[in-house]
């Protein structure tokens, strides 16, 4: 498998990064035996995705699999789901930075959340010339500025300013204590009161603070972990949990199983997912 990761050259502020996943056949980096697929875990960010190439499906919840627009706006799931590869592998896609996705949808947030979305229903028409010409452009970082120059025509003002600052400021917060921190001090932090900060973290995040604070928690927490070097109980004290039922839980919600089950199972694709966002 091939990754490609650029980042943005005029959208800093609003795009955490690009990325090209290719592969020939997926199924040399899954486990053995295992044609569920590739369990992707949530990040708590919006993607905008091209499928350049053989078809992709999705299952959430251990449900029928369904398959992925070629272009689709997807990513606020709470927990993981499993995406199987029919072939070869070739994906572009654009990593929104939480708290900006609304600036380029102007559709409330809250309902993405555990959806894959076909983008054409939110940017239109304009969907298929992109597509076109991202078949047609050979190099990947290219493709990743044909992406930008794409949301840079449809990146509108902000009204709101300051609650747009204030939430950027929350998120910044969660992300420095690695998802490691209370509420009432993240409130705090911001200058909100818990009604307005709640819904507005939703209306600019698409999902609460506390839901997004723990996919964050565990996300890191799998980041640092490497099977060949630490068993992962050595870093939930770094990872501000005291309590290993604690832990289990909040694993179990995000991940959709146990630790112990996802770590002896976890593919070489998983991982590098992971790593990617």
């Amino acid at each position: 498998m091939e990754i490609i990761k650029t980042y943005p050259t005029v959208l800093q502020d609003h795009i955490r990064s690009f990325y090209t996943v290719k592969a020939k056949d997926v199924s040399s980096l899954l486990k053995q035996g295992d044609l569920r697929g590739q369990h992707r875990l949530p990040d708590g960010t919006l993607d905008l995705v091209f499928n350049l190439g053989d078809p992709v499906e999705i299952s959430r919840n251990g449900g029928a699999f369904q398959e992925m627009p070629t272009a689709a706006v997807t990513g606020l799931y709470p927990d993981s789901s499993l995406v199987r590869y029919l072939g070869r592998v070739h994906l572009v896609g654009a990593v929104l930075l939480p708290g900006s996705a609304h600036l380029f949808i102007r559709e409330v947030l809250t309902q993405f959340r555990a959806a894959t979305i076909d983008a054409s229903l939110i940017f239109g028409g304009n969907v298929t010339l992109l597509l076109e010409q991202l078949h047609e452009v050979q190099a990947e970082p290219e493709k990743h500025r044909l992406v930008e120059g794409f949301l840079n025509g449809y990146l509108r003002g902000n009204r709101e300013q300051d609650t747009f600052d204030r939430i950027g400021a929350a998120i910044r917060q969660v992300h420095r204590y690695h998802g490691a921190i209370d509420m009432r001090v993240l409130r705090a932090h911001c200058c909100m009161s818990e009604r307005n900060f709640r819904r507005k973290f939703n209306e600019y995040v698409g999902m609460g603070p506390k839901q997004y604070a723990g996919i964050v928690r565990i996300k890191e927490l799998m980041k640092r972990y490497e099977p060949s070097k630490s068993n992962y109980l050595e870093l939930l004290t770094d990872s501000g949990y005291t309590d290993h039922a604690h832990f289990n839980k909040d694993f179990q919600r995000v991940v959709g199983m146990g630790p112990n089950t996802y770590f002896k199972t976890q593919a070489a694709v998983d991982k590098a997912f992971i790593d990617l966002i």
